[in-house]
């Protein structure tokens, strides 16, 4: 069968394997890129915010960095279009302007007396011809932008060359200028081109008759093309500007006229359509921009052109700049975001990984890996902190119950209210009891505790005790205050406030409290209050007293609620013995278990009583009963003793009463030896304790009276409390009350003697006595140091 299970697993295996072998490759490099994603994604909070907007930041800045450069170079464009438009206009308005000024010129040289009588002349003379060469070579000094001038006479057939002198027709050098002006032009005063030597310029015939009617002398103006060009074109070929004026027939009147210009004229006076406007064009392989405008009355048009790709290069120059100013600026903004997202965000992912590393694998079994893990770290985190908030203010809550109890038994046992406990208790724990009128002080003995030992655990004694208290506070509560208080003992105390308590109401509260307290707990106790008291008075010796109230039970046998007149009544019956060491000496002959002694302390107890009347005697054996009730209440041969009277009623003769208390007391000698031999030594040790740490304040904590309450002798119970404790019962208690000084020292503003008296110490030398000795420091330096 184990052989066949392993087969079956060994299938089952491969079959898997083969299952995963089989997946689709394509899923599983998706999952691969998917986890290496995740990978990548870095868990720092403040590290995904800055990514994530800055990714956003960049998104949207670099298309509206290109976009901004767009609309500025658009922008640019039109600027520039508005300034070529207003340059062109003004280069226009100079061509005109130095145009006309130059027929005025001409027309003003040719209206010159001396000039005109050289060539209205019909025949040479020397004299006129010196007159009209002056006048001619004093006009062309003026005017910077003739090259040269001639003055022709038709009827003598003579030029007047102002740079090369007279000659006759014949003579000339430049006879097709003669032919220039023998055939009549379209129009009036416009200038022509004229080439003399391969070399074309503007020239100015006056006068001009479109008619072609002949004149006795013309007037000839050559101007310098070279200066024209200077002031009124823009060559830069390197920029890629070039400018030049074209007659409407795209004949070059002024600028390149070389065969290469040919095809950059061919077509532009066409595209012309407006008196000043603008088009592109191409030429030698590239985009240009031409701007124009025509020249009047000359009929020429004026034409600026600039290479597109210039233009674009300085706006791509311009958007490269704008774009790393803008990547600059981008960066910086980056740089910026990333330490306000550090210095923003930071925090939370510490916060997170505080938080992981102070909750372990608990806080990280809540969480995922992802982007969001440390949102859920400090979601879950906070949860986590929550429900320890909320456990840590159930113990402050527990812990403050801790101190006030703590303080009330200070109070009780220490009889009197140092002022930083009645500060504490009147303001912030239990300001209701001190609001009250008056003070109550009430017990509640628990009987049969010795069978209520063996019935519960500490543990569960205690939480016995504590339910009693709470049913207590509870139904006095309905008409005044209560604060239980447990002293460690067998009985708990009750500081009951309220005015209105006076009379048979408080009484009758405490019986429905016994009567709750048997319904709920099946536990019988013996009830009684003291009468109203201040706040002032010795609470110790009322405490104690009251206590004692609970003892009349086990004398009367009633179930009632005992006060302190029914003391008084039981204390006028009761006459003392002849010598109380008597009935001491036998209670610590039955502690030390010396049964052989038990029955001659009796004798010598009853031998008096055989002279007394019967009502004497019975009160004797009512006190010596009431006596060793006290001793040893927590024994179970005594708490069945239902009432004393009763008791003493059931024996016809006083020998019987004795024979009944010898086998009585030889019981009880049984039951503590049996409790020394018990296994039951640990909680034994810790009742004691409780009931140190509970009576620590008392100044009158003795171990004897430690012994009687765990029902042992002193030196036995020494015993067994160092040999579980490892230290003496006297050095354990000066220990604890040295570690209550230290805390206090270290917690409270209170004063050295208020700190002593509060951990029980009986003197303010014997404090300073033992705390320095344990600490080598006074109480005061001790402070200080701390």
């Amino acid at each position: 069968m184990q052989g066949e299970w392993r087969s079956g697993r060994s299938r089952r295996q491969t079959s898997i394997r083969e299952g995963a072998g089989n997946m689709p490759q394509s899923w599983i490099g998706r999952m691969s890129v998917v986890a290496g994603a995740n990978r990548l994604i870095p868990k720092q909070t403040y590290l995904r915010i800055f990514l994530g907007v800055g990714l956003l930041f960049a998104i949207v800045s670099v298309p509206f960095a290109f976009l901004l450069s767009n609309q500025f170079s658009r922008y640019a464009m039109n600027q520039i279009d508005k300034v070529s438009e207003a340059e062109m206009a003004h280069s226009r308005d100079n061509a005109q302007f130095l145009l006309n000024k130059m027929i005025s010129y001409g027309l003003n040289m040719y209206a010159n007396k001396n000039i005109q009588a050289w060539m209205m002349a019909d025949a040479e003379s020397q004299g006129t011809q010196v007159d009209a060469l002056a006048a001619g070579t004093q006009y062309m000094a003026t005017e910077p932008f003739l090259d040269n001038v001639y003055m022709i006479n038709m009827q003598t057939e003579h030029v007047i060359d102002l740079r090369y002198g007279i000659a006759s027709f014949a003579q000339f050098r430049d006879p097709s200028l003669l032919d220039l002006v023998r055939h009549p032009h379209p129009s009036y005063q416009r200038f022509i081109p004229h080439e003399l030597y391969g070399k074309t310029k503007l020239a100015l015939v006056i006068p001009t008759v479109p008619s072609g009617q002949l004149s006795f002398g013309y007037l000839v103006l050559v101007l310098n093309e070279d200066l024209l060009k200077q002031y009124l074109l823009k060559d830069d070929g390197k920029a890629g500007v070039l400018s030049f004026i074209l007659d409407d027939k795209g004949k070059a009147m002024l600028g390149p006229a070389n065969d290469s210009f040919e095809s950059l004229y061919d077509g532009y006076v066409s595209k012309v359509s407006a008196e000043q406007g603008s088009f592109t064009a191409r030429y030698e392989n590239e985009t240009w921009s031409v701007q124009y405008a025509k020249i009047e009355p000359q009929g020429w048009t004026y034409f600026q052109m600039a290479k597109v790709a210039g233009i674009q290069s300085d706006f791509r120059t311009f958007q490269t700049r704008m774009t790393v100013f803008l990547a600059s600026l981008i960066i910086l903004l980056l740089a910026i975001l990333f330490w306000n997202s550090r210095r923003t965000y930071r925090p939370f992912s510490q916060l997170a990984n505080q938080l992981e590393s102070k909750f372990g694998t608990g806080l990280r079994n809540m969480t995922s890996e992802g982007p969001s893990e440390e949102y859920r770290v400090i979601r879950y985190g906070i949860e986590m902190l929550e429900n320890r908030m909320d456990q840590l203010d159930s113990s402050m809550r527990e812990h403050r119950n801790v101190i006030k109890a703590e303080y009330l038994r200070q109070w009780i046992l220490q009889g009197k209210l140092i002022t930083p406990l009645e500060t504490y208790l009147r303001q912030e724990a239990i300001p209701a009891l001190f609001e009250k009128d008056g003070l109550f002080v009430g017990v509640i003995r628990i009987n049969g505790y010795s069978a209520f030992k063996e019935k519960y655990s500490f543990a569960s004694r205690k939480l016995v005790k504590y339910a009693m208290g709470n049913i207590a506070e509870e139904i006095i509560r309905r008409e005044g205050f209560a604060e239980a208080v447990d002293l460690g003992g067998d009985h708990l105390v009750l500081l009951i406030a309220g005015g209105t308590l006076d009379g048979d109401l408080l009484p009758r509260l405490l019986e429905e409290t016994g009567e709750q307290i048997m319904q709920w707990t099946q536990v019988r106790v013996a009830l009684s209050v003291s009468g109203q008291k201040a706040t002032v008075d010795d609470l110790r010796a009322v405490y104690q007293h009251v206590l004692e109230l609970t003892m009349l039970q086990f004398v009367s046998g009633e179930s009632k609620v005992f006060l302190e007149r029914d003391f008084e009544a039981y204390m006028r019956k009761v006459e003392p013995l002849p010598d109380d060491s008597l009935l001491d000496d036998l209670i610590a002959k039955v502690r030390m278990g010396r049964t052989e002694e038990v029955s001659a302390g009796l004798d010598r107890i009853f031998e008096p009583m055989q002279s007394m009347l019967y009502a004497q005697s019975k009160f004797q054996l009512s006190h010596m009963l009431y006596t060793l009730f006290k001793a040893f209440n927590k024994l179970p041969s005594v708490e069945s003793v239902e009432g004393i009277n009763g008791l003493l009623e059931s024996f016809d003769t006083l020998a019987g009463v004795r024979s009944w208390l010898e086998s009585e007391l030889l019981a009880i000698i049984e039951e503590l030896s049996s409790r020394r031999n018990s296994s039951r030594r640990d909680e034994v040790v810790t009742e004691i304790v409780d009931y140190v740490r509970s009576h620590l304040h008392d100044p009158n904590l003795t171990i004897e009276e430690i012994a009687e309450h765990v029902s042992l002798s002193t030196r036995h119970a020494r015993q067994v409390f160092k040999d579980v404790w490892g230290m003496t019962l006297s050095d354990y208690i000066l220990q604890e009350r040295v570690e209550e000084v230290k805390k206090l020292l270290d917690t409270t503003e209170w004063t050295v003697t208020d700190i002593g008296e509060r951990a029980g110490f009986q003197t303010k030398s014997h404090f300073f006595t033992v705390f320095k000795k344990a600490t080598g420091k006074t109480p005061s330096q001790y402070r200080e140091g701390v």
